[in-house]
């Protein structure tokens, strides 16, 4: 089975989106996203993504410093909040690139 499809126990055959597609998904669709709910996409590096996206593709994402509680409410931590720039012109480049990113998993 290729490993572009999933889950040979479902029998499902879904394309699987890729890291960098999948967090585009989420900011293009509205999301915010912090490390730790970057997490729960399978996404173990968000700043790194967000730079992709930047860098080496010229799409403006957003962000601001925020404190999230850790360990169990006993103190907290500086993340990033990231989203999308909503300026109409990188609302495009990020969805003309979500688009190749889809054709291409």
């Amino acid at each position: 089975m290729s490993n572009k499809f999933m889950t040979e126990r479902s029998g499902l055959h879904t394309p699987k989106k890729t890291k960098l597609a999948t967090i585009l998904t989420l900011l293009v669709s509205g999301r915010s996203l912090n490390t730790f709910e970057a997490e729960h996409h399978h996404d173990h590096c968000l700043n790194t993504t967000v730079s992709t996206l930047q860098n080496g593709h010229g799409v403006v994402i957003d962000r601001e410093r925020e404190r999230v509680s850790c360990l169990r409410g006993a103190a907290t931590v500086s993340v990033c909040r990231y989203w999308l720039n909503t300026k109409p012109d990188n609302i495009s480049r990020a969805r003309d690139l979500l688009a190749k990113l889809e054709r291409t998993t």
